[in-house]
């Protein structure tokens, strides 16, 4: 994986990070259909404003700014972890076949039974590591080119969808609302998803951070690895599962938002250069950063309708993807 040979001060670039963060996180507790005004977002918070300023900033938008927050840190670190330990800068759980599979997965328990919401994350959990492993094998276990791994995740993600759409078809009234779902969306997410999905973020998210000594010797050469006392297979494959994890149980909730898992971490570690400490924190800062504004504009761009933020970030990140294959083979060539 290339990065860059300069880096920016950590303290400087989490201090502008958590700045935009902030800013962006106020703008979405005031955007929408309805503006709310500084002063009103203040009594709103303070318990002055009138009902309807109250419903709107505290029951609606709040919820659903913590959600897009956390759900974009999930991603992101995520990717972080996804191509870090594969080794692999194209990889990505929007790229490996995971979430088009555990979409499929959620589709199928909800068009052929009538399931409690409790059991969507496991589901969607199966079915991402089902893709996320057919991916790995077709790609060659040993051999894990960047382009390999994409074309398999192509591959995959094409055969999850097809079996998803003919899964619509016969899905009778409920088939309008989970073609919106499958295009990614926060809307209409509150405190009871948010309750529902934390802990299949929050818990993987802090063993991810607690684990950076292994996640660190992960980056060396596997034989450097094995010497220092690492068990460099067994660590690979928790630090994948945990990373499935977190982009599947997001997807059962908010359907599946692509690209944030590639671009996200690509920015962090252009930042941080060889400071690998900071790639996971910062993946997750900049993954969360990313879905609140592509959130912000689906609200707005097609006024008064709202457009599903995974389409947004396709927009986004297939141009970086495009980007990152042309650079990765114009260096192979030079």
């Amino acid at each position: 994986m290339t990065v860059s040979n300069s880096a920016t001060r950590p303290v400087t670039l989490y201090g502008a990070t958590l700045l935009f963060l902030v800013l962006l996180f106020l703008i979405g507790l005031m955007a929408g259909s309805r503006w709310v005004s500084p002063t009103q977002l203040l009594s709103a918070i303070g318990g002055n404003s009138d009902l309807l300023t109250r419903i709107t900033v505290l029951e609606l938008r709040l919820p659903r700014n913590l959600l897009g927050f956390l759900g974009g840190a999930a991603l992101g670190v995520a990717g972080a972890v996804m191509q870090s330990v594969t080794r692999n800068s194209l990889a990505s759980p929007g790229l490996t076949g995971v979430i088009a599979s555990a979409a499929l997965a959620v589709v199928s328990l909800q068009t052929l039974s009538s399931p409690s919401a409790l059991w969507l994350p496991a589901m969607a959990l199966g079915g991402g590591l089902l893709g996320g492993s057919l991916t790995f094998v077709i790609a060659g276990r040993r051999q894990l080119q960047p382009e390999r791994v994409v074309l398999a995740g192509i591959a995959v993600t094409s055969l999850a969808t097809a079996v998803t759409t003919g899964l619509l078809l016969v899905s009778g009234a409920e088939a309008a609302e989970l073609y919106y779902w499958l295009a990614g969306s926060l809307m209409g997410r509150g405190w009871l998803q948010l309750q529902m999905v934390l802990p299949w973020l929050l818990l993987p998210l802090g063993a991810l951070f607690v684990m950076q000594r292994p996640f660190r010797l992960l980056q060396l050469e596997d034989d450097l690895a094995l010497a220092m006392g690492l068990a460099v297979g067994r660590w690979r494959l928790t630090f994948l599962l945990l990373a499935l994890l977190l982009a599947a149980a997001l997807v059962a909730f908010t359907g599946p938002i692509v690209f944030i898992g590639l671009v996200a971490p690509h920015i962090a570690r252009r930042l941080v250069g060889d400071q690998i400490q900071h790639w996971l924190p910062l993946s997750a800062l900049f993954g969360g950063l990313l879905l609140l504004a592509a959130d912000i504009l689906a609200r707005q761009l097609a006024f008064p309708q709202e457009l599903p933020v995974g389409m947004l970030t396709a927009l986004i990140g297939a141009p970086w993807l495009i980007y990152l294959i042309n650079s990765q083979t114009s260096h192979r060539s030079a």
